[in-house]
């Protein structure tokens, strides 16, 4: 169920619950207006009591949704925090063994950082071109 659409389906029964006790009361003398209007208002508050009960429960629901998402970055830390100790674990050894690691690292570093330097490039070379050849199509259509 829409709850806006409820709500506005409510108002525009209010509006004209109103507009007809204006004109009902200054024009009509019949006994079904009253009740008429009765009935509508009641139905109107068993609505709108339908409405705070949907309201509350989708409270609840969010709130038990905040608790598991808390719950879930806890966990997710706390593996985190598990990663680390075990990746500074293996990288505790003699200087030997961390000089080559970090030697690695550093290769594997530069070796990706040429290849985005040189996809850079080459995107760059690709941009001056197609603006050369904009250049040229203005210059034509102008002409």
């Amino acid at each position: 169920m829409d709850v806006r659409a409820e709500i506005l389906d409510l108002k525009l029964r209010v509006e004209g619950l109103e507009a007809g006790a204006h004109v009902g009361g200054a024009a009509s003398g019949h006994r079904r207006e009253p009740d008429r209007q009765a009935d509508l208002l009641r139905e109107i508050n068993d609505r709108t009591k339908q409405l705070q009960a949907e309201i509350t429960a989708i409270k609840a629901a969010m709130a038990d949704s905040r608790t598991e998402m808390t719950e879930e970055f806890a966990a997710v830390e706390t593996e985190v925090a598990a990663i680390r100790r075990e990746v500074n674990a293996r990288f505790v050894g003699t200087e030997a063994e961390n000089t080559c690691v970090r030697t690695e690292i550093a290769d594997e570093f530069a070796s990706v950082r040429s290849e985005i330097e040189q996809e850079f490039n080459s995107v760059r070379s690709e941009m001056t071109d197609l603006g050369i050849k904009l250049d040229r199509l203005l210059k034509r259509e102008s002409a």
